[in-house]
């Protein structure tokens, strides 16, 4: 009979040791300060831009649209074009519009898979400031990309 609780403390010594050894060597990959650097995890931005393309540089050129605003017209003012020829069914545009600064979608267009990724959109300059206008591109694989409606000069 004394055998078995002295299996028993075994296993129970046993274990508390590799309990507290896991969750001590957690603790420890958590702390950003002592991981390995190369090891460090990516975290998303909340948009990228040409100037602040994070991990993506070097695919940001593909991820910037081209814009065409005609203030002048009430409808359909505003043409966005991306042309980035790696597209495929694997990589693709989910949607592209126009958003205020607090990122409140103003007109927007879905994308499909293999869809050229083309938008012609609507702002009334009467409603919205184009200069506090950003223009979004959603890209399934690298995030949402942004740029002014305006582009401010310094």
């Amino acid at each position: 009979m004394f055998s078995i609780y002295k299996k028993l403390y075994q296993w129970f010594a046993i274990l508390s040791i590799l309990f507290v050894g896991f969750f001590c060597s957690y603790e420890n990959d958590s702390n950003t300060e002592t991981a390995n650097p190369i090891e460090k995890k990516i975290t998303p931005q909340k948009e990228y831009t040409f100037e602040n393309p994070g991990q993506w540089e070097a695919i940001r050129s593909e991820h910037i649209p081209e814009i065409r605003f005609d203030k002048n017209q009430k409808k359909d003012n505003l043409k966005v074009q991306l042309n980035g020829k790696n597209f495929s069914e694997r990589h693709y545009i989910e949607a592209i519009g126009i958003m205020d600064l607090t990122m409140k979608d103003i007109d927007l267009k879905y994308m499909k898979r293999g869809d050229i990724p083309t938008a012609i959109l609507s702002l009334n300059s009467k409603e919205h400031e184009p200069s506090s206008i950003k223009v979004f591109v959603k890209c399934n694989l690298h995030d949402l990309w942004t740029i002014p409606l305006v582009k401010k000069i310094e």
